[in-house]
Parts: C-alpha cells; sequence; structure tokens
C-alpha cells in the first residue's frame, strides 16, 4: 500500500467511514490540508513526525466544515441543566468551516499552530 492510500485508510478510520463513496473527498481534504500545512511550514515535504498530526487536522477539518455531508457544530444555542440537554447552531457547508482553516493571518487552524511553529523553516 502506497503512502497516499495508508493515509487515506488511517484517515477514515478515524471518521469511522468505511465506504468508499467519499474517497476521493477524503483525499482531496487530506491534499488541500498537507498544502496549507507545508505552505505555512516553507517545507516540500511533511516531515514524518507530524503524520499523525496531519490526519487529525484534516479529521477536524472534514468536521468543522461538514465535508461529510452533515451539518457543522456551531456555537452552543441552548443549554437545559435539567436531564442535560446542549443544542448547537447549525452552519452548513464548506463555507462555514473555512474560516477556521487558516494558518496565516491570525487563524487558529484548529488550534495546530503550536504544534507546527516547531517544524517551520525561514524563508530566504
Amino acid at each position: 500500500m502506497d503512502h497516499v492510500n495508508e493515509r487515506l485508510v488511517r484517515l477514515k478510520h478515524l471518521l469511522g467511514i468505511v465506504e468508499e463513496e467519499q474517497d476521493g473527498l477524503l483525499s482531496t481534504a487530506l491534499q488541500a490540508v498537507e498544502d496549507q500545512v507545508l505552505n505555512y511550514l516553507g517545507r516540500e515535504e511533511l516531515p514524518p513526525e507530524l503524520e499523525r498530526a496531519l490526519l487529525l487536522m484534516t479529521a477536524s477539518y472534514w468536521k468543522g466544515a461538514a465535508l461529510g455531508g452533515g451539518a457543522a457544530a456551531g456555537p452552543v444555542a441552548s443549554v437545559k441543566r435539567g436531564d442535560v440537554s446542549t443544542s448547537f447552531a447549525v452552519s452548513g457547508g464548506a463555507a462555514a468551516g473555512a474560516g477556521t482553516f487558516e494558518l496565516a493571518d491570525g487563524g487558529a487552524f484548529f488550534g495546530w499552530r503550536e504544534t507546527l511553529n516547531g517544524y517551520r523553516k525561514l524563508r530566504k
């Protein structure tokens, strides 16, 4: 199994996806996250130590952007204490999660900036 397919299998496992109908979209999400990370790091290749982080970032992006067809959970809309009930505001579509997918200009990128900073290279 090649490196790309191994990543896809591991990502599907993380997301609990068993069917193959979303493989193309999953592969595109993986590549998009990797491209953004490599651009942020100033590198041509992903350091092996960041393989797991890449998969976790992609899974977070997948869920946050509701790419699998589900609705992305937004901020908490209401909380009920008796019998514990919490509901979230819903925002659908990839554009809803796209704002959280920024490394540059102060974007949080799901809080991964600190993990990635140790692997950044200075650009000339």
